[in-house]
């Protein structure tokens, strides 16, 4: 009779200090709250961690994908020149060096970046700050018809579209899951900005450039909250998913917990695309070398340029830029590398600026640029959206519907520039 009074004296106590401690949390989260959520400072403060994510990936992340890359061309470059090596045919030697090593550093070019967006991803959902976000986003989201939890995961695109895809993994309903998935597309991610930003300084003043890459950003957006809105015109949804969302009490998790979760999440990750990054690489190699011996002009993928050049005329494009759009949907880096090659540039790409502005109008210029930034990702993201949406359908369908926007627009661009010149002249 004691112990059961000892018992239950120690039960409630367990439930008093149960209250207390929930009670202190939801006084500690009233008053974070009055902070994060307050008119004046919740925007304002969500902008700098989201400014802060994409400071530390291209700090830290990029010089480390960076390392990466140059470890393994110093390994190509030992493995080009060891015994093994010079005893191989040139094609095998090629194959290895330039396909499978080149396709293995792609793949661990995404680790620092995808480390970082997980780190970030698992701080802001474990905290609750997460559903702030939505919280924020609500009522601007629902204009376009999207629930505010998709912002989160748009905004996460200009580092990585991956992250973009990933990162929708957290809003509930399917619908806008895939939406998410079709219009992060349309962000252009680190790599296509460094391209564009290349470009645009080449063809233009830096006053001119600014407004250039201003308007496209811009254009994004535009496009992306139209094909929102029209889409979601069509699938509305039911309307209680457009409630509020619930906004639960602040935790703090323990930094190996974040650190664990990042890692086992990144190495997950890696392990979904590396054999479609390793394969897209040597696709990549074959179509650049063969026929053997012929050069890179006269290579299958010149072939298949100079095929589609009637095509990409409607836009300007002459088929050297649509081989550098080709490359690009292996890893958008080589777009550069690809037009280096293309026009002779001197090794490093210094003088590719002057050899394009030479050889491309602005106006074709500016219609690539559209073109570039709007269209099909890079196969890694590609390989993602299949990953997450789990349907080959609409995997294919994004993938059409992206080319189909960007190309359409490049050519009313390109035609709309032509008439105004005309009207000039």
């Amino acid at each position: 009779m004691g112990n059961q009074s000892i018992c239950k004296k120690d039960g409630l106590r367990i439930v008093d200090l149960a209250a207390e401690a929930y009670e202190r949390d939801r006084k500690l989260t009233e008053k974070i709250d009055a902070i994060l959520l307050s008119r004046h400072l919740g925007f304002p403060i969500m902008i700098m961690c989201f400014a802060l994510l994409f400071a530390a990936s291209f700090t830290l992340g990029k010089p480390v994908s960076t390392w990466l890359g140059s470890q393994l061309d110093q390994l190509a470059l030992a493995f080009d020149n060891s015994s093994l090596g010079h005893k191989l045919p040139e094609l095998v030697l090629g194959l290895i060096s330039n396909g499978i090593l080149r396709g293995i550093g792609s793949a661990l070019a995404f680790f620092p970046q995808m480390l970082l967006f997980y780190t970030f991803y698992t701080l802001v959902t474990d905290t609750g700050y997460a559903n702030r976000i939505a919280y924020l986003m609500h009522r601007p989201m629902s204009k376009i018809n999207m629930d505010g939890a998709s912002f989160a995961p748009l905004i996460l695109g200009y580092s990585c579209n991956i992250s973009a895809i990933v990162g929708a993994r957290n809003i509930p309903n399917r619908t806008d899951r895939l939406l998410v998935m079709l219009v992060s597309t349309f962000t252009p991610c680190s790599a296509r900005l460094g391209v564009i930003i290349y470009i645009a300084a080449a063809f233009f003043s830096p006053g001119m450039a600014t407004l250039v890459m201003s308007g496209l950003i811009v254009l994004s957006w535009l496009v992306s909250a139209l094909v929102s809105y029209l889409v979601k015109l069509r699938y509305p949804g039911r309307k209680n998913e457009a409630a509020m969302p619930d906004l639960p009490l602040y935790h703090l998790p323990t930094a190996l917990k974040v650190l664990k979760s990042a890692v086992y999440r990144t190495l997950d990750f890696l392990n979904r695309i590396k054999n479609v990054v390793v394969i897209s690489s040597v696709v990549a190699w074959f179509l650049s070398t063969f026929p053997a011996g012929s050069g890179f002009e006269s290579s299958y993928a010149a072939i298949i340029g100079k095929c589609l050049e009637p095509v990409g005329r409607l836009a300007g494009l002459n088929w050297e830029l649509i081989v550098a759009l080709l490359f690009g949907f292996f890893a958008k880096e080589t777009t550069l590398s690809t037009l280096g090659v293309l026009y002779h540039a001197s090794e490093g790409l210094g003088n590719l600026g002057s050899i394009l502005v030479h050889n491309i109008s602005p106006l074709t210029g500016l219609a690539f640029l559209i073109i570039y930034m709007l269209y099909i990702p890079c196969v890694a993201t590609v390989t993602t959206i299949l990953k997450e949406s789990d349907s080959r359908l609409f995997t294919g369908l994004s993938v059409i519907f992206s080319l189909s926007v960007a190309f359409t627009l490049g050519v009313v661009v390109y035609h709309t520039g032509q008439l105004l010149l005309m009207m000039s002249r």
